[in-house]
């Protein structure tokens, strides 16, 4: 399954349309890889694994019908946790908002959904998008050397395609 999660995602789009393989076998090769590699790196602040399973269950059945939406349908993604997601918590990154659940997605969450992408999570991110992590939240690991800066605001953005936990992300 580990194959699976580091294909390029070109290679994964055209086998999820030829029907090669399902959304669902994709999305559960990037969340094993999730559960595997998170607890260590923390790339990601929230992990959607209930909805990202719906949405890959949904993928899966609007392709077999013959509505494919084009190369992001079913495809396994992320979005730094800056990015408004509907009923999903956003922190921004700070102790100030780690409670806050916006009530809308942001425009380019609303168009992945829109294409068909499927949602892993929200990924690890600076304070407010600025050049330190809150003291208060665990860091991101550098899964190439674990002393070496991640990056700044997005660090889990760089984290998650780099270690299979995502095929591409918001950053």
């Amino acid at each position: 399954m580990t194959d699976i999660a580091f294909q390029p995602l070109t290679s994964i789009a055209a086998q999820i349309r030829s029907g090669a393989l399902s959304p669902v076998e994709v999305t559960e090769a990037v969340l094993a890889q999730v559960d595997r590699l998170n607890p260590t790196l923390t790339a990601y602040w929230t992990v959607t694994a209930d909805l990202a399973r719906d949405q890959a269950r949904a993928a899966e059945a609007e392709i077999a019908a013959g509505r494919y939406r084009g190369p992001l349908h079913g495809i396994p993604m992320a979005v730094k946790d800056l990015c408004f997601t509907k009923g999903i918590k956003t922190t921004g990154g700070m102790k100030l908002y780690e409670d806050f659940v916006p009530d809308h997605d942001a425009t380019v969450v609303t168009n992945l959904r829109n294409a068909g992408a499927v949602l892993i999570g929200k990924l690890h991110m600076t304070e407010g998008a600025t050049l330190e992590h809150h003291p208060d939240f665990t860091q991101p690991v550098n899964p190439w050397k674990e002393d070496l800066w991640t990056g700044v605001s997005s660090s889990g953005s760089g984290i998650a395609p780099a270690t299979g936990m995502a095929y591409c992300t918001i950053g």
